[in-house]
């Protein structure tokens, strides 16, 4: 999994988001997100997706909310949105997508 800056406020994820990849992924977002980029997070090269790594999201998001920033997620991929249905997130994830 990489976590890449790409331009000026977006985030890129890369590679699988899986309970076996998320403590790597928190810190190298907390970096980024340190780093003033906040607003984009952009999904389109990541999965594997399991619980962990929505959950991962959740707190992301989150996180943003109690800076008063909005995270929005771009390129959301179809394995993404597959995991959110399966663990009842969809409608979690249709509401912080662009």
């Amino acid at each position: 999994m990489t976590v890449e800056p790409e331009g000026e406020d977006t985030i890129a994820l890369a590679g699988p988001v899986t309970i076996y990849e998320v403590v790597g992924v928190r810190e190298r977002l907390a970096t980024a997100l340190a780093e003033g980029r906040r607003p984009r997070v952009d999904l389109h090269d990541a999965g594997p997706w399991d619980l962990a790594g929505l959950q991962l999201l959740i707190a992301l998001i989150r996180s943003g909310h109690e800076h008063d920033v909005t995270i929005r997620l771009a390129r959301v991929p179809a394995v993404c949105e597959e995991a959110a249905l399966r663990f009842g997130l969809s409608d979690w994830l249709a509401g912080v997508r662009e």
